[in-house]
């Protein structure tokens, strides 16, 4: 097992790979990697997703599905179990995202299903960049086809679509979990977009008190607050002052976002 793993999940992860190992067909699984938190090397024992990929040598059968689920059953009985994110994909769908990907078996909250999960250009980058193997072909082997310009546009989207959408009403920033999801998740698009690489949410709303304007500093070091200290006291009087200026970052990072990264030449 890797000495890069976190002491806390090293037991937990051999258990995995044992339990694939045991149950599975030895000609279905090429490689077990992790990327996630634990990759960028910010793994919290109390908070962080635990994010496997599996890549598959062809098609699960219906019976290695079930055969798949009859593991995290048993994974879900350690306190880790439902907070891993897993998903099971054909080694030939490397570097390809959901739009192009057939339906595929995933885990997430401990149950398996079939789907599409987190699966972009940012999951591929990741695994490419800061992947470990647990198991199988080594990553600098899988010859993963992304590029930075791919990490980029789908920085973009999530930028413009998904969190300009956030921006358009202010009441569920009164919740601690809106106003550290709509936070932490910018201030990492924003260091990623900064420093061309893919940042944890926890070093990057500490990165961005040094390269936003002091009028954020407030609310990111909130976002902070909630994230590793959610049992402390808020450092807002307010919530509705907290929720606008939630909601004013927002607007005011989508418009920073889209004068100097995203401009078209």
């Amino acid at each position: 097992m890797s000495n890069q793993l976190p002491v806390p999940v090293q037991s937990f992860m051999q258990e995995y790979v044992e339990l694939l190992n045991k149950h599975l067909p030895s000609d279905l699984i090429e490689g077990v990697y992790i990327y996630g938190s634990i990759a960028l090397g910010a793994f919290n024992e109390s908070k962080s997703d635990i994010d496997f990929i599996v890549l598959l040598r062809r098609v699960v059968s219906e019976q290695e599905v079930v055969t798949i689920q009859e593991i995290h059953v048993q994974m879900n009985k350690h306190p880790f179990g439902k907070r891993m994110d897993v998903v099971y994909i054909q080694v030939n769908a490397i570097g390809k995202t959901n739009e192009e990907l057939p339906t595929y078996p995933y885990c997430s909250d401990g149950v398996v299903k079939i789907g599409h999960w987190d699966v972009n250009h940012i999951t591929w980058w990741v695994l490419k960049e800061h992947g470990i193997t647990l198991r199988g072909t080594l990553i600098g082997e899988l010859n993963i086809p992304t590029k930075w310009e791919d990490v980029l546009k789908t920085l973009e989207y999530n930028m413009n679509e998904y969190c300009f959408s956030k921006s358009k009403k202010t009441y569920p920033f009164l919740f601690d979990s809106m106003v550290e999801s709509a936070t932490c998740t910018i201030s990492r698009i924003i260091c990623s977009l900064d420093q061309r690489d893919i940042f944890s949410k926890d070093k990057a709303v500490i990165l961005c008190v040094d390269m936003l304007p002091e009028r954020w500093h407030l609310l990111l070091k909130e976002a902070s607050r909630i994230r590793t200290k959610a049992n402390t006291k808020s450092l807002y009087k307010s919530k509705l002052k907290r929720a606008r200026d939630c909601r004013d970052f927002i607007l005011y990072t989508h418009q920073l976002c889209n004068t100097k990264f995203f401009t078209k030449e």
